[in-house]
């Protein structure tokens, strides 16, 4: 008897081949979407982390806490945004009485903002009711795991 070779015959594919006329278009628009997205994330990126700026507006929102405490009469709250250094000068007390003898704050304008190394000078210009208007630079600098005033609180 003759030996009969067994053929295995293949079944189609799950899937269907694609030719050439349908793949093409596909693997572009998948390219460009793949592009698209990539464009995206690294744009988004660009505005999401910018280490530079962060700093800086956390030292504007801390001298934006300061001066609107000291407008509302909050001395206390203002003294608690004092670095360690200018609170080992003043006591709470003492703070709240020399904040208490001066003109009271009515607004106030920041004016600069500038980076030495660390810290920031801030310049702000302090309006009383009166309408005088008074320049102060403030410090401030990260301490305690937060942005705070550093050197003299007030003008002299």
């Amino acid at each position: 008897m003759a030996s009969r070779a067994r053929t295995r015959r293949r079944s189609a594919p799950a899937w269907p081949r694609l030719d050439r006329e349908l793949r093409r278009p596909l693997l572009l628009v998948g390219g460009l979407a793949l592009l698209l997205c990539l464009t995206a994330v690294g744009i988004g990126g660009c505005f999401w982390f910018r280490p530079d700026q962060e700093p800086e507006a956390a030292a504007r929102i801390a001298i934006d806490s300061f001066v609107q405490r000291l407008i509302t009469g909050n001395y206390g709250g203002a003294y608690d945004q004092l670095c360690t250094d200018t609170r080992q000068r003043f006591d709470r007390e003492q703070f709240a009485a020399d904040v208490g003898g001066r003109p009271a704050v009515r607004s106030y304008q920041i004016d600069t903002m500038e980076r030495s190394g660390p810290a920031f000078s801030v310049g702000v210009t302090l309006v009383d009711p009166s309408g005088a208007s008074e320049a102060h630079v403030y410090r401030v600098v990260e301490d305690r795991g937060s942005w705070r005033i550093c050197g003299d609180p007030l003008p002299a």
